[in-house]
């Protein structure tokens, strides 16, 4: 179950699929349910991914920390890093936000009921379909603060199981006017701090998780996360490239609608 996890993880967080649907689907119906620390070793393997992937982006970023604050204290206009590091604190506080407003009860109910599993890949592939026809060239310079904290919010409700982040956070930035690639890459530099705040939440769980699912599983789980993650990003990219991101739609309709159909008629 472990490296089954891993592959499936690895490869939902990035493709538009959403993996917590995908997670709670697998853990409804064999059955399983392993701690939600396990759930975040698994992301953290995508984590590594990204790090690679986009090392020099978060470099430079990290480096443009102080000089962002510094900006914002003079009253200088932020262009480039600088103004990115300011979009992804706008678009974190709503996804930190909803995310300790989602956790708990209302994230069991979905696990219970997989018809909400089912509306919100539903969710997932209108707005993907949606973002097809929109091939905007902006530059993050030109992305409205007011757009980024949408972002956020957008993201923030991907905590639902059905609901992919990648794939929402990606649609929404082509549709409110962001290029595509940098969208994705937007999409990317997010999701850093949003699974490093998830597990610094469920930290205190680590012992307990060892103790019910196994050191060995851990390890398998994000070794196998990590290869299936660095595979996903490149199919994902060269998808968005191609214009082909919205090719995910169907797939998230049909599993949608099968949920819905399976659990309520």
């Amino acid at each position: 179950m472990a490296v089954i996890l891993g592959i499936l993880q690895g490869i939902t967080e990035w493709l538009p699929i959403s993996s917590s649907g995908h997670l709670a689907i697998i853990q409804h119906y064999s059955g399983e349910e392993p701690p939600i620390l396990y759930d975040i070793i698994l992301h953290l393997g995508s984590l590594v991914v990204i790090l690679y992937i986009m090392r020099q982006e978060v470099v430079e970023i990290i480096g443009a920390i102080p000089t962002t604050f510094k900006n914002l204290r003079d009253k200088v206009e932020l262009e480039d890093n600088d103004r990115i590091v300011m979009m992804i604190i706008i678009a974190s506080v709503p996804t930190a936000l909803l995310g300790l407003f989602f956790e708990g009860e209302i994230i069991n109910k979905f696990y219970d009921e997989m018809y909400l599993v089912g509306l919100c890949l539903i969710f997932t592939g209108a707005i993907m379909w949606s973002c097809k026809n929109y091939n905007s060239s902006m530059h993050t310079n030109d992305f409205s603060y007011k757009n980024t904290f949408y972002v956020g919010l957008i993201q923030g409700l991907s905590i639902l199981p059905g609901i992919s982040r990648s794939g929402t956070t990606i649609a929404l930035s082509k549709i409110l006017g962001l290029d595509r690639m940098r969208a994705a890459r937007f999409s990317f530099l997010l999701f850093i701090p949003a699974i490093l705040g998830a597990t610094l939440l469920k930290f205190g769980e680590a012992e307990r998780t060892l103790d019910e699912v196994g050191r060995s599983s851990l390890i398998l789980g994000f070794c196998f996360s990590i290869i299936s993650s660095f595979l996903s990003i490149k199919l994902l990219l060269r998808l968005i490239e191609k214009q082909q991101f919205h090719y995910f739609s169907p797939y998230c309709f049909f599993v949608g609608f099968f949920l819905i159909f399976e659990t309520l008629i």
